[in-house]
């Protein structure tokens, strides 16, 4: 080949390299683009409309709307009775000549998880086989804090109560490993939503970030103890998450003994501590120091321990069933016959007991 000719093919050889580089480089800046578009795209939704999960986690700045304000020790409280009726559908309104009454009935409230408030369950079997005294629930399955809250809210509106009992389940410990007393928000619209638990390292860019944030709520690192199981509430319930749960009693006592009003928490067991020989570490844990806050503690596992139908006591999705609701309230009535002179005329047990 001639001289020429070489140069013509190096030539050749380097405006097709170049050109291979130009592609390249211009898919890397498409590829770029479109990807700062997109997440461009993503930012801009989950700050105008985020998703229920995104809002969750917003804090106050948060979409959500409700009820509330904030409460230095609940997280939150109703901004009123009418706020508080609004939010469950206008069930108040039945109870409201309790208020004004100048000789109410001797009324027990129930307060707590679905296993109180659900139909059938313990407020419904008591309103049943407990005619002496008048039930008050509202029939919903507020999240933790709020329950107490809502207790206070309305013994503070003059809500006449002999006797308030609040429901407890091993779940209920789990909000505090998930949400610590101190990332409830209450956001202007009277929603509540969380602070997530920001890392030390690249914290501002997760406050910063929509996109940042949803991806770091979604690895677990975010809740107040992370990667805390459901079933450690049977084997160990300790620490900041116990602390938690016992500030909001210890303020929830102060309301009480200024209403002069007798506290009863009730004690459930799950079903894989009755089936299944799960332990009680949630129960050991919380009992003792409810007892030193002034409650009185009814903890009803052994009458189910000591059951003989043990699957008789559930339905399908591990609320009682009516053998469990009526062991339930057996107990408790036996209970109060054992330390409450005012319980005389309850009915007795056995005609309660399935």
């Amino acid at each position: 080949m001639t001289p020429g000719g070489m140069t013509r093919v190096r030539v050749g050889a380097g405006a097709a390299r170049l050109a291979q580089v130009r592609r390249a480089a211009a898919f890397a800046g498409g590829l770029l683009l479109a990807t700062g578009l997109l997440l461009g795209a993503g930012e801009g939704y989950l700050r105008l409309t985020p998703p229920g999960d995104t809002a969750e986690h917003l804090g106050v700045l948060s979409p959500k709307n409700g009820p509330f304000e904030p409460h230095p020790v609940y997280g939150a409280q109703y901004r009123s009775l009418e706020a508080l009726d609004a939010d469950n559908n206008g069930k108040l309104a039945q109870y409201r000549p309790l208020f004004t009454s100048p000789n109410p009935p001797k009324v027990w409230a129930f307060f707590g998880s679905s296993f109180a408030q659900a139909p059938g369950m313990l407020a419904d079997t008591t309103r049943r086989f407990v005619p002496a005294r008048f039930t008050f629930n509202l029939g919903k399955n507020e999240i933790v804090p709020v329950r107490l809250a809502q207790a206070e809210f309305l013994l503070d509106a003059g809500l006449p109560v002999e006797r308030l009992f609040v429901v407890v389940i091993p779940l209920d410990g789990y909000f505090y490993a998930m949400h610590g007393l101190d990332q409830i928000r209450v956001t202007p619209g009277g929603g509540i939503s969380y602070d997530p638990r920001f890392p030390e390292t690249g914290g501002w860019l997760v406050r910063t970030s929509r996109l940042v944030r949803q991806g770091w709520t979604q690895t677990g690192l975010h809740a107040n103890r992370p990667f805390y199981r459901v079933r450690q509430l049977n084997t160990r319930y300790d620490g900041a998450v116990l602390a938690d749960f016992v500030k909001v009693y210890e303020e929830f006592a102060k309301a009480a003994k200024r209403h002069r009003v007798p506290v009863t928490v009730v004690l459930l067991p799950n079903h894989e501590q009755v089936t299944r020989g799960a332990g009680f570490a949630f129960q050991d844990a919380v009992a003792p120091r409810l007892r030193e806050l002034g409650y009185d503690v009814c903890d009803v596992r052994e009458a189910f321990l000591a059951f003989p139908n043990k699957p008789a006591l559930f339905i399908p999705d591990k609320h009682f069933s009516h053998v469990g609701n009526r062991l339930l309230l057996a107990t408790l009535i036996d209970h109060l016959l054992a330390t409450d002179p005012g319980s005389a005329d309850l009915p007795d047990p056995n005609a309660v007991y399935p």
